[in-house]
């Protein structure tokens, strides 16, 4: 008997149970300005200001080499260069079959444009405070 009720949920037509009275929610981005924004812009914008940009993988990759470094001279001093040696192939391996990620540059480039149209048009962001309805 279970079967036959699961089988007519799914049969059933894709129907709205909430007569239509859906929550309604606030855009994430509003632009009150004469100025044109490009796609890319807008989309970079609706990121939100909490958004992390991911960091150039030179740079973390720097970070993790020291840091393996540095739990590295926890060691025992006679299987230090044994553990150097076998990072340093892992870090190798690692570097020449990564295939990062470049949205970060597109990113910071379009966060440098926009700044720049802020500043030339004396524009600011800021968080809505309330919301008018």
């Amino acid at each position: 008997m279970g079967l036959w009720v699961l089988d007519a949920l799914i049969n059933q037509p894709n129907t709205r149970h909430n007569n239509g009275n859906a929550p309604k929610f606030q855009p994430r981005l509003i632009i009150l300005t004469n100025i044109k924004f490009t796609k890319e812009h807008v989309q970079t914008l609706f990121l939100g200001p909490n958004y992390a940009i991911e960091q150039e993988p030179k740079q973390y990759t720097n970070k993790l080499i020291i840091d393996i470094e540095n739990a590295i001279r926890y060691l025992e001093p006679k299987i230090q260069n044994t553990f150097r040696y076998l990072t340093s192939k892992q870090m190798k391996h690692f570097l020449k079959t990564n295939r990062h990620n470049m949205l970060h540059k597109r990113y910071q480039y379009n966060i440098k444009q926009l700044r720049k149209i802020l500043q030339k048009n004396k524009l600011m962001i800021v968080k809505a405070d309330k919301v008018r309805q």
